[in-house]
């Protein structure tokens, strides 16, 4: 029986704990606490080559084909583990690029004390070549027999490739992108956003031509950074395209957040290795007005100020706070959770709390 294992799907979440630190219990709060980090080994690290056969697309398994053609737009790596021979199969993609040119292979694969380390080359066309002038998608595919443990695709720089199979929260009804807002056009019902993925790929997106929908979307300028929360309803188009129902945008925060000292930092380090599709829990010690939990109060930033939209549950005992990612985090990348005093009514000069952590940078096969 295969495993195929790229397909977007629903995972089971891990959750953390946090409590507001005992520093400002006063203030109407109790402790934050996070799960710890991996504990470092003190045994010398072990590394076994690893060897492999890069194939070609027509010798790679179906099921694998199917997802590079849904996913070549994107940088990031599927594999797919044949159970019935133990081959695992892993291609890594650089997404679209403008001209000829590109390339991808993989130089090495290793075994580091249970841990599958893919490393990738990237070469990249010389200036001044003459190339020919037509999309491209460059990518690689291997196959090599690995034990059962998790694998990380990374190239010579250490730069993080993140995974494009699973990446779905259960989250039902809605979902969230990043993108460059391309332009905003108006008609007599509705007015319409497009964005423009790194991937080069568009989508539309809307609000009604009202006084509720244009203050909406009052502050976005063409060009800019935007993150993207819509609702997976019925779509409406402009022009023939479909273009899905807006729920909220925002602009990218200042990275001047990140060491701002009106922010109180939860951990003097980052919490390290956490799992892509992390669930935090925030417990207080005083009962929260519903009206204040909103994404104004408590939010996620990447490590590039753009804001990853969370849903935000308030649970039965008014004292804790979940938040969901709508999709996984991306692998080996660092995050923010922030939490505003204005959650509390907090008049104190104190901003808020601050926590970082950083995703693991490798996947666990199943």
């Amino acid at each position: 029986m295969f495993k195929k294992l790229f397909i977007p799907m629903c995972f089971a979440l891990t959750v953390g704990a946090v409590y507001m630190p005992a520093s400002v219990k006063a203030q109407g709060v109790g402790q934050v606490q996070v799960a710890a980090a991996n504990i470092n080994k003190p045994e010398p690290i072990i590394c076994n080559k690893i060897d492999f056969e890069t194939i070609t697309y027509d010798n790679a398994p179906k099921s694998l084909t199917n997802g590079i053609d849904s996913c070549k737009s994107s940088e990031g790596f599927l594999y797919y583990l044949d159970s019935s021979t133990n081959y695992l199969y892993v291609a890594v993609m650089r997404g679209q690029k403008p001209t000829g040119g590109y390339d991808i292979k993989v130089d090495s694969v290793e075994d580091v004390e249970g841990r599958g380390n893919i490393i990738v080359k990237e070469t990249d066309p010389d200036k001044g070549a003459i190339l020919p002038q037509v999309v491209t998608y460059p990518y690689t595919i291997i196959k090599v027999k690995l034990p059962d443990f998790s694998i990380s695709v990374k190239n010579s720089s250490g730069k993080v490739y993140d995974y494009l199979g699973a990446g779905e929260s259960n989250i039902i009804g809605a979902s969230w992108a990043i993108g460059n807002l391309e332009n905003k056009y108006t008609d007599k019902d509705y007015i319409f956003i497009k964005v423009k993925y790194e991937s080069g790929d568009t989508e539309l997106f809307y609000v009604k031509n009202n006084d509720e929908g244009k203050n909406q979307i009052k502050s976005l300028k063409v060009n800019s950074t935007v993150s993207i929360r819509y609702a997976l309803g019925t779509p409406e188009k402009y022009n023939g395209e479909a273009a899905f129902p807006l729920i909220d945008v925002k602009m990218p925060v200042d990275k001047s957040v990140f060491t701002d000292k009106g922010w109180e930092d939860l951990n003097s380090k980052d919490y390290l290795n956490i799992l892509r599709d992390k669930q935090w829990t925030i417990k207080f010690k005083n009962q929260l007005n519903e009206q204040n939990v909103n994404s104004s109060n408590i939010y996620v930033v990447d490590n590039f100020g753009n804001v990853i939209p969370t849903a935000l549950s308030l649970q039965d005992d008014k004292k804790s706070v979940k938040v969901i990612p709508y999709k996984t985090y991306k692998l080996g990348q660092k995050y923010y959770l922030f939490i505003s005093s204005k959650l509390n009514n907090n008049t104190s000069s104190l901003k808020g709390y601050r926590m970082g952590f950083q995703i693991s940078d490798s996947i666990r096969m199943k």
